[in-house]
């Protein structure tokens, strides 16, 4: 039964990386294949290249959905309750990041710069920072600090900081263990405050 994993906590997620990998192993990394292969194919109207990219995702998306859903007498409550967290984490992801990419061109442009210059900057390829703004590749961290230093862009709105369910539970369960273990040092209000802030 597929679970809603921790590939990518913390780390962007790409497509490049996901072809590489070479199969979908979770309901999470099933709706990001999805979502970019379907940008893929948008794309593709105007860059032919990437229908080679595209292909290769639906094989993937394929490959997953036959072992994990083609038997709808084995698909379970929690495996139909993953797939529709799963589908709104990767839907905001996928908004975030159009939205950033959005936003450095803008400020590109509201500083008379393009994407050329923006390669210069970040001492990558026209091709390379061209398949970093369409979200093929990950921007390193380097690549945004160097962008937020730079541009003065909040690190929040080029950082995608929302916490995947399995990580959420696994900080709610350690919390947990912790008020009980500790209730000297950490009382439960204070474990309740530390829950609180890492949502605020």
């Amino acid at each position: 039964m597929a679970k809603i994993k921790g590939a990518h906590t913390l780390k962007e997620t790409d497509i490049k990386s996901m072809i590489r990998k070479g199969e979908i192993s979770s309901e999470l990394e099933l709706e990001r294949a999805s979502l970019a292969a379907r940008f893929l194919r948008l794309q593709g109207e105007d860059q032919p290249e990437l229908a080679a990219l595209e292909q290769q995702l639906s094989t993937l998306i394929r490959d997953y959905e036959s072992t994990n859903w083609a038997d709808f007498k084995l698909v379970t409550e929690k495996q139909v309750k993953d797939s529709n967290l799963a589908e709104k984490l990767a839907a905001r992801e996928f908004k975030f990041y159009k939205q950033r990419r959005e936003l450095i061109i803008q400020t590109l442009k509201q500083n008379g710069l393009n994407q050329n210059d923006l390669s210069a900057i970040l001492a990558h390829s026209k091709s390379y920072t061209s398949e970093l703004l369409n979200g093929i590749r990950s921007f390193s961290m380097n690549d945004l600090v160097i962008i937020h230093k730079l541009f003065k862009i909040k690190l929040e709105d080029l950082i995608f900081t929302e916490i995947t369910p399995d990580v959420e539970l696994r900080i709610r369960e350690t919390f947990e263990k912790a008020a009980e273990n500790t209730s000297k040092s950490k009382k439960p209000a204070q474990v309740t405050s530390l829950m609180k802030a890492l949502y605020s």
